[in-house]
Formats: structure tokens, sequence, C-alpha cells
């Protein structure tokens, strides 16, 4: 039933992204066409200017776009009353929330690998992104390569974990009858209080060496691990134990 979950939440998604995606390239390409047009004066500086600003303002806006349409499919698929239908299928509450959370991840994850791969793109063009791509892909095979990998590795799961610290906090708000979005917010802000004071606390009790890399990447990796499951286990306690959607 997971993997029936995952089709529908996937192709509700895609729908919306087929559209974005090639936008976020198109203007990248068009933006750098301009550049080497080989223009001259007023014009090429306007067109520049224009060109630059319009990918600019589309790949931030993809970016934004792409984690609020994350946050609300979540919220109005499991916690409005979309959520009336939902539990009523024959699954678990947590092939629900995992379901969500991996199309997130996916929307997300190709959203910003599209704007890193168009950045690229504006700057050098299309035939040096390849060669770029090419020398990127070969350096993690060489030691130094480690630690970009655990770099990457930490940051897509800081993403995870933001995403499920935004499940958890809405789970919570929805626990109140009124003003439930205020109550999320606030849930929001005062678990990531309580994660910066543990984080203080850690790093007082067992400091690490900075001068080692890999060693900060590694901690800081596996406590995102541990914040991402204690956040999806809470969010789905609430919604198997303390559902309301009233």
């Amino acid at each position: 039933m997971l993997r029936k979950l995952l089709k529908y939440d996937l192709r509700a998604n895609l729908k919306i992204y087929l559209f974005l995606w090639p936008s976020v390239l198109v203007f990248a390409c068009l933006a750098r066409l301009v550049r080497i047009s080989g223009l001259s004066g007023d014009v090429y500086r306007i067109a520049v200017s224009t060109t630059t600003t319009l990918y600019v303002l589309g790949a931030i806006a993809a970016c934004v776009f792409a984690v609020i349409v994350s946050i609300m499919r979540f919220y109005s698929g499991l916690l409005r009353s979309e959520g009336y239908l939902m539990f009523t299928l024959p699954v678990k509450p947590w092939q629900l929330v995992l379901s969500k959370f991996i199309t997130a991840i996916l929307s997300c994850g190709i959203t910003f690998a599209v704007v890193f791969l168009s950045s690229v793109v504006f700057v050098f063009g299309v035939g040096e992104t390849l060669r770029v791509s090419g020398r990127l892909w070969s350096n993690l095979s060489l030691p130094e390569g480690g630690t970009l990998a655990l770099a990457l590795l930490t940051l897509f799961a800081a993403l995870c974990v933001f995403l499920l610290q935004v499940y958890v906090s809405c789970s919570v708000g929805h626990l109140f009858r009124r003003r439930r979005i205020l109550y999320s917010v606030l849930a929001y802000y005062g678990i990531a209080i309580c994660v910066q004071f543990i984080d203080v606390i850690a790093l007082t009790v067992f400091p690490l060496d900075v001068s080692s890399d890999n060693l900060m990447l590694c901690a800081a990796l596996l406590w995102q691990v541990a914040l991402g499951l204690l956040y999806f286990f809470l969010t789905e306690r609430i919604l198997r134990k303390r559902l309301n959607l009233e």
C-alpha cells in the first residue's frame, strides 16, 4: 500500500514540477546566451540585467516554492479535511507520513539539484558544465572526496530534519482547537531552541576535534539522523494517538 501512496503523491507533485524544473534551466540558458551574444552598449547591459534578474528570482522562487509545496502537501493531506479520507485508507499512519516525506525529499532534492545545475550553466555554459560535473564525480573517488561526500550527505540530512521538524510542529499545533497555525509556528521555534540548547551542552561536555573535518561531519550527520528519527516517531505517534481533525 505504501507503493500506491507514493505513486499517488509523486504523480500529483510531478504535475507541478514538470513546468518548474525546465523553466529554471531555460532562464539559465537564456541568461548565458545573452552574456555571450556579442551585444554591446546599453542594449547589452539592459539585456544582461533583465535575464540575470529573471534567472536569480526564478531560482530562488523555485527553491522556496518546493519547500512550501512540500509542507502544504503534508498539512492539507493529513491535517485538513483531506485527512478524513486519508485516515480511512487501510494503511498505518507511519506509511502516510513516510509517503509525504519521501515525496517531499525527492521534490526538494531534485529542485535544488536543478537550481545548482542551472547556476553552473549560467556561469560556465553547457559545455563547461558537463566537464565540471565530470571532474566533480571523479573527485569523489579521491581521498578528499570522502569529505565532500560527507558534506553533501550532511546537507541532505539537514533538509530531511527540517521537513520532519515542520511535520512534528504541525502535528503539535493541531492538538489545539484554535489558532493551530500559530501554535505550529511556536512549536517549531520551541523545538529549535531546545535543539540548540542541547547542541551547546553536548559540545561543552564532549568537545570535538575541530581540526578533523570528517569527524565533525560524521558527528553532525549522526545527530541529524537521531533528530530525524525522533521527529518522525513523534509525528507518527501524535497522528496515531491524538489525531484531531475538527
